[in-house]
């Protein structure tokens, strides 16, 4: 059934002070499989309510929750799977039927997997892409050879290779693995993004041999013809790190340009770990270290907490016990950040967490998985508090929805900037639209997309 997709913000016309906080954890599950350690979150099933997956480690099960639109959630029947030590996970759609497939790699049993979703969050039986991966880890996707199709990199910890598989558009893969490096010691976190701006994919790499670690920049030299190779950056990022559990390519201060995004961990009762900001410039790359009350620091996300408009930086602690194991730091619009608010302090080695509107109130709410507890939690976003010197309420609508050909808006008074991503995070549609434009989605591919407006208000809609 289409329908009329209403927003209520307001309408700002010099600025906003915008403040947040988050409910206490309330438990979606408290004996999930040994050991989560990995999650994604994502439309898995037919509803508009992003739903939650997360791997174990040690009790190999693949398990989803499907959100129920209330802030609850419900365990579904286990996604079957071979694997063992399940260490990284991510939704992309890979066979182009406009579904979020799962994509899975197990260190264990050295494989890389993925499992069809028809739509309805039920996973076939899962493809082996490669079990020859020694020491499977991070996953990085996107259209690597620009053949319009989703590939697939991943980390060989334990053979000291950054690889690549092929996708020919309906999820079948190239049997042999292409080579991204083989230089670098245990290499495990990864990223790619363009961040030359030449039109292909170039992968971020942060090794955790957990003595003289670094993170390294591969350029795609990728031609016309469609061949891929990689150049590592001449200029390493960073070195002599000890352990380097996330790696990622954000533009962390807004100037449009991509910067890094990393945390280091502690280990073995070694020194702190750190949080680090890594600016490119003419010579290399300016470290800034985050001061934190973390002392595990494991992933790092930078998302819009409070609906200013601003990225802010959410933190998990990977350490057990007692300690702050949630924060966030709030950017200041000025090229820095405030201090860090805790947001929760009772949970015991919270490597991961996930961030989507869950109740699809307008803010953004976080689910993480507490490896030593066995937990999978979640944190409601209280209501944003906006404060300005002038300003409107106002209603928006955005019908039809779902859609074929156009997205309509009504209750706005003045033109507004609209965007459309798609499930990984590309822009591909963006336009200042006028009082009674409409927005032309008719050359969309069939999915879900996420639209923005003004790069504040942000919600989902279906292209079928």
């Amino acid at each position: 059934m289409k329908q009329k997709l209403l927003l209520s913000f307001v309408m700002l016309s010099y600025f906003a002070v915008a403040q947040t906080s988050f409910l206490p954890k309330v438990s979606i599950n408290t004996s999930t499989g040994d050991a989560p350690y990995t999650m994604t979150s994502g439309l898995i099933d037919a509803d508009e309510f992003p739903d939650i997956i997360i791997g174990t480690y040690a009790g190999n099960t693949i398990e989803w929750y499907k959100n129920n639109g209330d802030n609850t959630f419900t365990l579904q029947p286990l996604i079957a799977n071979t694997l063992e030590g399940i260490g990284f996970m991510k939704l992309a759609d890979l066979n182009g039927d406009g579904f979020l497939d799962l994509i899975v790699s197990a260190y264990t049993n050295d494989s890389l997997a993925w499992y069809p979703n028809d739509g309805e969050g039920n996973f076939a039986t899962e493809t082996i892409i490669s079990s020859t991966v020694a020491g499977a880890s991070g996953i990085a996707i996107g259209d690597i050879n620009n053949d319009t199709y989703l590939d697939i990199a991943v980390t060989a910890y334990d053979n000291n290779e950054v690889l690549w598989f092929s996708n020919d558009g309906t999820g079948v893969f190239t049997l042999e693995a292409n080579k991204i490096d083989d230089t670098l010691a245990a290499p495990g976190a990864m990223d790619m993004k363009d961040i030359d701006a030449d039109g292909d994919l170039d992968v971020v790499v942060a090794t955790a041999y957990y003595g003289s670690d670094v993170v390294e920049i591969f350029r795609n030299n990728l031609t016309e013809d469609g061949t891929v190779s990689f150049t590592k950056d001449a200029v390493t990022v960073a070195t002599g790190k000890t352990g380097m559990f996330h790696v990622s390519f954000e533009d962390i201060d807004g100037d449009a340009n991509l910067d890094i995004l990393a945390t280091e961990v502690s280990y073995g009762g070694g020194p702190t770990g750190h949080l680090f900001w890594y600016e490119a410039t003419d010579s290399g790359y300016t470290e800034t270290v985050f001061s934190t009350s973390i002392n595990n620091p494991a992933m790092a996300v930078l998302s819009d907490l409070d609906n200013d408009g601003l990225d802010d930086i959410l933190l998990g602690n990977g350490a057990s016990g007692s300690g702050n194991d949630l924060v966030w730091f709030k950017n200041n619009g000025l090229d820095g950040f405030d201090e860090e608010v805790v947001i929760d302090a009772t949970q015991s080695q919270a490597f991961v967490f996930a961030v989507e509107d869950y109740d699809a109130d307008g803010d953004l709410d976080i689910a993480t998985c507490a490896y030593n507890q066995d937990a999978l939690n979640y944190f409601e976003n209280q209501k944003i508090v906006l404060s300005t010197p002038s300003s409107q309420l106002q209603n928006i609508a955005i019908f039809p929805n779902p859609t074929t050909d156009y997205l309509a808006f009504e209750g706005f008074n003045t033109n507004i900037n609209v965007s459309v991503l798609d499930l990984l995070g590309k822009q591909v549609l963006a336009k200042n639209i006028v009082i009674g434009e409409t927005l032309n989605v008719s050359e969309l591919a069939n999915g879900v997309y996420t639209i923005k407006i003004d790069n504040n208000i942000t919600a989902k809609f279906i292209k079928e």
